[in-house]
C-alpha cells in the first residue's frame, strides 16, 4: 500500500484462514519502506495534473512495481519457509474522479510477478466504479473482518481521515471519507519548515491552538468538503501552500500546526459516523503524530468515548491499510465483493481486481 500522503510503501505478510466472510486474517510481519525522492516527486507531479510524456508515466509505473518487488522480497526473506499464494497491491492514486466513474491507481505488477513467481491482484476499485459507486472507501469490509471485535469505529489517519463504523453484520457497516489529515499537516509543515512532516508532532506540541486560528483553518477546510470521497483533488499542494501563506500573516507556524491537529480531530469527531460510538480505534501513519493523537483524545473525552491506537490490538497503525488490501484480495479470490453498496453507492459491484499470473512451466 502507498497512500495519498506519499510517505512510503507499507507491506504486510498476512495469513488468511477460512473463506469468504468467514475468513480470519492474521498479521505475521510488516515492513515500511520510504519512497525514493525521485519517484515521490514524479508521483506527486502526476497527481497534481502536470503533463508527462507516455514514456515518463510508464517508467514511473515500472519503478513503482520494482520498488514493490524489492520490498516484498525483503519481507519474504525473513520468512523463507512461508509459501506465498498471492500479492495484492493498491497502486498509487493519481486521479480519483468518481463523478466520471473513473479512478487511476498507477501500478505495474510485472516486476512482482516475475521476481516472486506469484499471482498479483491489483486495480481493486474499478468494479465498484463501473457499478456506479464512488470506488471509495474500500476498506470497511476488511475492517469488519479484522477489527469488528475490537472497536465500534476505525478512524484511519492517512492523507485523508476516513472512518469505518463497524456493526454486527456487514450489511450494517458504514464508511466515509470525512476530511484531510496528513495532506493538510504535512503540507503546512513543508510550506513553513521545508520538512516533509512534523516528526512525532513536536512542532505542533510546541504551539498553542488559538481559537482564531482554529476558526480560520476550519472555515478553509469546510469549503473543500463538498465531495463524498476526498483526496488531493480537494486538498492539493497548491491549495495548502496558499493556506499556509494566508495563515502566516497572523499566526505562528507552530500555533497553526497545533490548530490544524485540532481541526482534523474536530471534523472527524463531529461526523455522524461517530455518533454513539464509544470505542474509537486510531490507525494510519498519523498515529505517530503525538499532537494529532492528543487532539483525538480530547475530542473523545468530550464525546464520552474511549480512544486507543491500533497498536493496542496488535496491529501496527501503518500496517492497517496494507492488511486490509490483503483481505480484499482474498475476498475477491473467493468470489465475494470487496466493497459494500451502502458505503460506496455501487449497484452490485461484483468481484474486484485485475490479476496477473506467473509463467506456467510446461513439462518437457
Amino acid at each position: 500500500m502507498t497512500g495519498t500522503s506519499l510517505d512510503g510503501l507499507d507491506v504486510v505478510l498476512a495469513r488468511v484462514e477460512g473463506r469468504g466472510l468467514g475468513m480470519q486474517a492474521h498479521l505475521l510481519d510488516h515492513l515500511a519502506m520510504p519512497l525514493p525522492a525521485d519517484l515521490k516527486a514524479v508521483l506527486a507531479s502526476l497527481a497534481a495534473g502536470t503533463p508527462h510524456t507516455p514514456i515518463a508515466t510508464l517508467r514511473a509505473a515500472r519503478y513503482l512495481g520494482v520498488l514493490h518487488a524489492q520490498a516484498c522480497g525483503t519481507l519474504m526473506g525473513r520468512h523463507p519457509d512461508t509459501p506465498l499464494d498471492a500479492v495484492i497491491a493498491h497502486g498509487q492514486t493519481i486521479c480519483h474522479a468518481p463523478g466520471d466513474g473513473l479512478s487511476w491507481q498507477l501500478f505495474d505488477p510485472w516486476p512482482l510477478v516475475r521476481s516472486l513467481n506469484v499471482t498479483v491482484g491489483y486495480d481493486l476499485r474499478q468494479a465498484d466504479l463501473i457499478a456506479g459507486g464512488q470506488g471509495a472507501p474500500v476498506t470497511p469490509l476488511a475492517d469488519w473482518v479484522c477489527l469488528r471485535h475490537s472497536a465500534d469505529a476505525v478512524i484511519n489517519l492517512g492523507g485523508i481521515v476516513n472512518i469505518t463504523r463497524l456493526a454486527t453484520t456487514p450489511a450494517a457497516v458504514r464508511g466515509a471519507d470525512v476530511g484531510p489529515a496528513n495532506l493538510l499537516l504535512d503540507g503546512l509543515c513543508t510550506a513553513w519548515f521545508n520538512e516533509p512532516f512534523d516528526d512525532h508532532g513536536q512542532r505542533a506540541l510546541a504551539g498553542t491552538a488559538t481559537e482564531p486560528c482554529v476558526a480560520t483553518l476550519r472555515a478553509a477546510v469546510d469549503e473543500r468538503l463538498v465531495d463524498s470521497t476526498l483526496g488531493r483533488e480537494q486538498f492539493s499542494t497548491s491549495w495548502v501552500q496558499q493556506l499556509a501563506a494566508q495563515l502566516a500573516a497572523d499566526h505562528l507556524p507552530e500555533n497553526a500546526l497545533a490548530a490544524a491537529s485540532v481541526v482534523v480531530a474536530q471534523i472527524a469527531a463531529g461526523h455522524p459516523m461517530l455518533q454513539g460510538a464509544t470505542r474509537w480505534l486510531l490507525a494510519g501513519g498519523g498515529v505517530r503524530n503525538a499532537a494529532l493523537v492528543a487532539a483525538f483524545e480530547q475530542a473523545a473525552a468530550h464525546a464520552k468515548a474511549n480512544v486507543r491506537t491500533s497498536d493496542a490490538v496488535g496491529l501496527a497503525p501503518e500496517a492497517r491499510e496494507a492488511l486490509a488490501f490483503a483481505v480484499l484480495g482474498a475476498l475477491s479470490q473467493d468470489g465475494v465483493s470487496a466493497t459494500l453498496s451502502q458505503v460506496t453507492g455501487a449497484d452490485s459491484p461484483g468481484v474486484a481486481g485485475i490479476w496477473a499470473f506467473p509463467p506456467v512451466v510446461k513439462p518437457v
